[in-house]
């Protein structure tokens, strides 16, 4: 076991939305997401820095007419000069809970735990110090979010 880098969300990629029709706008978002708390495991093994990395979603329905959730995420190693290290792309899966007498969904919490592995590199300064997620969004999603 090591100490763990710092591990932050991207201020501008800390939430996510998709909608049910295209192109997406304030009107017809399906729901919204949230990266809410983590977790981190430190280790190194056979010269290789691994993360155990525990993340938790919150999703919340708007106009959700499908139960179905997909929530794109990566992410970044940087160095101690905030320099990417590595970048890694994720995608947590799963279904809204619902109130099953009026068949409305509900905020519903998702635990996404992923294992990351970076090569150590023989100059300390460029091992991981940073941890960076974010949400996976395009231009249109950012421009109705920000």
């Amino acid at each position: 076991k090591t100490s763990c880098p710092v591990v932050l969300f991207a201020a501008e990629h800390s939430n996510y939305i998709t909608g049910n029709a295209q192109p997406i706008t304030s009107e017809n978002i399906r729901y919204r997401a949230e990266i809410n708390n983590y977790n981190s495991e430190c280790s190194i093994n056979d010269e290789v820095f691994q993360v155990k990395l525990s993340l938790l979603f919150i999703v919340k329905p708007d106009l959700a007419e499908e139960n179905n959730i997909t929530l794109p995420f990566y992410v970044a190693f940087l160095d101690v000069n905030d320099e990417l290290v590595d970048m890694q792309y994720y995608q947590v899966d799963g279904n809204f809970k619902g109130e099953f007498e009026n068949e409305n969904y509900i905020e519903t919490e998702f635990n996404k735990t992923i294992k990351l592995q970076i090569p150590l590199l023989n100059d300390e300064e460029y091992n991981p110090n940073k941890v960076i997620v974010g949400f996976m969004l395009d231009k249109e999603k950012l421009k109705i979010l920000n």
